[in-house]
């Protein structure tokens, strides 16, 4: 009992002592109409709008033509009201969605019998109708569905969207998972090097994501796949709050086919909210918590050690809204976040020796002001600020023998030994700031409609320090292979060429970045009649952005055009076909605006180790095994006695230098890589309970990042006197990456009963996948030593890595007709999920070197990359998967309300194959084995050139085939979750 009453204690306590909230900036919602009487526009008309999440009412009286409009309008549910002497009194309900434009129409006739109607409004929820592609999720639906109430999970019931970046990161309509933006109530939340969202939010506070893929505004930018807006919960003129436990146990996952081992133990995590008002329709005041301490457990790629994880997060966050005259309101906001990690890896571990224990401390702050100036001209102002540290992330030694990390070559580069990074040299901070201001003007004529202006300035920083060692000796040792006896791990190292040293000093550290964007946009959203309506927008980006040094290396811009047109073929919003054109312009990105910068980032120098062969022919029979301590004090007592690493004195020739700062230069300025999107296609509803939308979308993607180094870029010398071949990084359109989809959404909706569904058919087609899982965005290599590879073998076109040709979603509540709605409600949910297995090819290196003569360079590439097979020759497995809950509540004192909400999710355990090995053998890594073959004349022959890898004992294959229980598609899981109401 005491282990429950203190985290509802500590809660309390948070929910009392809170304040402030997050900032809506462009997040808000419009609403515009037109009022007619017989056919003609109906001027004078009072319009009131109301709502639970809007502080009193807001009024306008319509145009001389008919026309209204109303901005900076919480998203939330609405009665319209519509009011005009001798005429009857109409009111509609409408729900807003986030940074969407609702039209509601009206018709009075001249008062009779009847004094007022009110007209059911059409129930499109999920899916919308507008020409800007989106879904929007609310709480309401989610807290019914077997999700688990994330941002994440709510965009994973959008169309348009894969999880197949690398790692699992969203896609959105076939860009690279970095290039999308995620705000929370305006505020940016996505990290500055992979650009992915931070959970800078709790579930419970979260009101409503909407998710935009296609034909977005020019309001938004720095994107070019699609823009993720989620809204949280503000006070309101009632008291209303929630208390919530989650309960997950490592036992109750069942066992995945590596039968890994699991901890029997109950994780609870508690959720609290409070809201309310401190003066009515004045100041509100939303308060939230959460609480958890998480154990788990997960295992060792291919030697599969079981290890135990944990993860100790505390999260705090209030919101203020006040509205100290009417028309004016300010919003302001503080989130803060405590998180310590146990059990933390990076890429794919051998040993428990590469685990870490790191703390991920995280806060926002962000300001609001939203202001009616006139009944047709509005403002919006926002100011947020986002912090995230990095601490103790990486090895807590930094000696050569714990300190150094090791990477088996014959398994991936798998990584055992040490952790990677330093985690006591430096913390790394990745920090965000936005100034933005926006006016709204709305402008109604005789003859040309009505128009919606916007015209708006942005202003938004990233700032990211980091020094960024790679282990804590700043030394690698690659190594031919490993033996795995006795839970222990021996090194092979052959020489010839089959292991090498790795040396990544540091010897600038780093001021910090800056990237700085300037934007400007003004679009207009023009009705021209009932049935024709068109978007102009355009958006202007400055990019001004800073590395490390402090030197100036992005300083572009570029317009982005923004059109549609929709035309209503009923004139009732039941049926409209739609067409757009736009232009999207990427965020510049932070590690390729440093590529170039020493500061903070390592030198890398790579020399083959030619020393005694060390566990070479052993196997893990084999007795006196050299251990990792000995062997690499052996292999660092023969590389020091060859005068190294020192450039100057060393005897080793350098297999391969790349000097930080040096080697690679931006000369120009570095520019945001784009898109270009068309569209067509068709929305509308059916009757009043249903509504669908079916896109036909293709994208080309353009500038994409890319270093050139040939014989023309020339040579930079370091301080050393050590001269390099010079990179040139920048971008070119000699690379192609196309999206080609059909993207589709439908609802239905009854009292008790919602069901929603997307399918989306799409091929991501190209030659460049230009991002990694940890790294994010990389520039492209094909135009680096281009004397040495072919593009057919070098970077074939092909089906790319985040290709899924069909994505389905079907999700459904229901309530059971048992209970009387004055006692509870027992309800149903389901989410059905398909997915298409993704592409990969077998892929490796070949010496090209050897076939080439020297143009002129001063050091050749050691190898090349070479695909073996068509970059899409394999697939993983489909996934199918199936999700149940039930919702069981009842209340008490008619205000409070229990629940229990029993779920879980792959109920029949389906164990698809999601990720595979795919490291090859070849001539380079197995020159005993394989025989070496020309690039550029020969077709090479599995079996004699290359093959699939194998274990060092010869055992079958591991190429296509799960390394771990990460390999597979999640097993089944249950978890219960309980709470209150009121």
């Amino acid at each position: 009992m005491k282990r429950v009453v203190v985290p509802v204690l500590f809660l309390a306590l948070l929910l009392v002592t809170s304040g402030t909230a997050v900032s809506q900036g462009v997040t808000n919602s419009a609403m515009r109409g037109h009022v007619i009487n017989e056919g003609q526009g109906l001027p004078g008309v009072s319009v009131e709008v109301k709502s639970p999440t809007l502080q009193g009412s807001r009024n306008t009286v319509t145009s001389a033509n008919g026309d209204f409009s109303f901005s900076a309008l919480p998203p939330g549910n609405y009665t319209v009201t519509f009011t005009l002497a001798g005429f009857e009194t109409v009111t509609k309900p409408i729900s807003l969605s986030t940074a969407q434009v609702s039209t509601v129409d009206a018709s009075l006739k001249l008062s009779g019998v009847t004094a007022e109607a009110t007209v059911t409004a059409s129930v499109v929820d999920t899916v919308s109708t507008t020409t800007q592609a989106s879904t929007t999720i609310t709480q309401d639906l989610t807290r019914k569905l077997p999700i688990s109430r994330s941002l994440v999970s709510q965009v994973d019931l959008s169309s348009g969207i894969t999880r197949t970046g690398p790692g699992g990161n969203i896609t959105i309509s076939g860009a690279q998972s970095f290039d999308n933006v995620f705000t929370v109530d305006g505020a940016v939340i996505q990290d500055n090097v992979r650009a992915t969202p931070n959970n800078l939010f709790i579930e419970d506070a979260i009101q409503e994501t909407t998710t935009s893929v296609t034909a977005i505004s020019a309001e938004f930018g720095r994107f070019t796949g699609g823009v993720v807006n989620t809204v949280t919960k503000s006070g309101g003129n009632t008291f209303q709050g929630s208390f919530r436990t989650t309960l997950t146990n490592d036992a109750w996952t069942a066992i995945s086919p590596k039968n890994e081992v699991r901890n029997q133990k109950v994780n609870p995590r508690y959720e609290a909210t409070l809201g309310g008002f401190l003066w009515k329709d004045h100041v509100w005041f939303f308060g939230s918590g959460r609480l958890e301490k998480r154990e788990g457990s997960n295992q060792t790629v291919f030697t599969n050690i079981p290890f135990g994880t944990s993860n100790d997060e505390k999260r705090y966050s209030g919101k203020l809204t006040l509205t100290p005259v009417q028309n004016h309101s300010l919003t302001a906001s503080y989130l803060k976040i405590s998180q310590d990690e146990g059990g933390n890896f990076f890429g794919n571990i051998l040993d428990l020796d590469s685990l870490v224990n790191r703390s991920l401390p995280q806060e926002t702050l962000s300001l609001n002001y939203n202001g009616v100036i006139a009944s047709n001209f509005f403002i919006e102002g926002l100011y947020s600020r986002r912090k995230f540290t990095f601490e103790n992330s990486g090895s807590t030694f930094t000696d050569l023998i714990k300190g150094t990390l090791m990477r088996d070559i014959s398994r991936g580069n798998a990584r055992y030994n040490a952790p990677t990074f330093c985690g006591v040299c430096s913390p790394e901070k990745r920090d965000n700031r936005d100034y933005l201001i926006k006016g709204t003007y709305f402008l109604s004529t005789e003859k040309l409609g009505s128009h919606n202006i916007v015209l708006g300035y942005d202003n938004f920083a990233g700032q990211r320090t980091a020094n960024n060692y790679q282990s804590g000796s700043n030394y690698r040792l690659f190594t031919t292979s490993s033996i795995f006896q006795n839970g222990d791990i021996f090194p092979v190292i052959n020489n010839g060429q089959s292991s090498y040293i790795y040396y990544t000093p540091i010897d600038t550290l780093s001021q910090g970045t800056n990237t700085l964007t300037h934007s400007v946009f003004l679009n207009d959203q023009w009705r021209l009649s009932n049935r024709l309506s068109f978007n102009l927008g355009v958006r202007f980006d400055k990019n001004n952005a800073n590395d490390s040094r402090g030197v100036v290396t992005a300083n572009d811009s570029a317009f982005s055009p923004r059109l549609a047109a929709a035309f209503d073929v009923k004139g009732d919003g039941s049926l409209k076909v739609a067409a757009s054109y736009a232009k999207y312009i990427g965020g510049i990105q932070d590690n390729l605006v440093d590529s170039a910068s020493n500061a903070g980032a390592p030198s890398t120098y790579i020399w083959y180790y030619e020393g005694p062969k060390i566990n070479v022919g052993a196997t893990s029979a084999t007795t006196n095994l050299v251990s990792r301590g000995a062997a690499l004090q052996q292999v660092f007592d023969w590389f020091f006695a060859q005068n190294c690493p020192n450039l100057q004195t060393c005897q080793l020739p350098l297999a391969y230098a790349s000097a930080a700062g040096v080697s690679r230069q931006i000369r120009d300025t570095l520019k945001s890589p784009g898109a270009n999107e068309f569209t067509i296609g068709v929305n509308g509803t059916l009757g009043t309970h249903a509504a669908f939308r079916m896109d036909f979308v293709r994208r080309k993607f353009t500038d994409f990042y890319n270093t050139v180094l040939n014989t023309s870029t020339g040579r930079a010398t370091d301080p050393l006197g050590n001269s390099f071949d010079l990179g040139i990084v920048g971008n070119t359109n000699n690379l192609d990456r196309n999206y080609t989809a059909l993207q589709t959404q439908f609802s239905y909706h009854l009292p008790g009963f919602f069901a929603g569904a997307n399918w989306t058919w799409s091929h991501t087609l190209g030659n460049i996948d230009g991002e990694t899982a940890t790294g994010g965005p990389v520039a492209g290599a094909v135009d680096v030593y281009p004397e040495y590879k072919q593009a057919a073998w070098n970077s074939p076109y092909g089906s790319l890595a985040s290709d899924q040709r069909h994505r389905v979603r079907v999700f459904a509540t229901y309530d059971l007709p048992i209970l009387p709605a004055r006692i509870g409600v027992i309800s149903l949910g389901l989410l059905q999920v398909y997915e298409s297995g993704s592409p990969y090819g077998a892929v490796g290196a070949v010496r090209a070197s050897t076939f080439v003569t020297n143009p002129g360079y001063l050091t050749r590439p050691a190898t090349s990359t070479y695909y073996y097979t068509a970059r899409d020759a394999f697939h993983t497995d489909d996934i199918k998967r199936t999700d149940l809950n039930i919702n069981i509540s009842t209340k008490i004192a008619n205000f409070i309300e229990i629940f229990v909400q029993p779920q879980v999710t792959n109920v029949f355990n389906n164990q698809a194959v999601i990720g595979v090995d795919t490291t090859i053998r070849t001539n380079v890594t197995a020159p005993t084995v394989f025989t070496a073959f020309n690039p550029f004349t020969t077709t090479p022959v599995q079996g004699t050139n290359w093959d699939v890898a194998r274990l060092p004992d010869g055992s079958p294959t591991s190429f296509g085939k799960p390394r771990n229980s990460a390999d597979y598609q999640a097993p089944r899981t249950f978890l219960l979750t309980m709470g209150l109401r009121f």
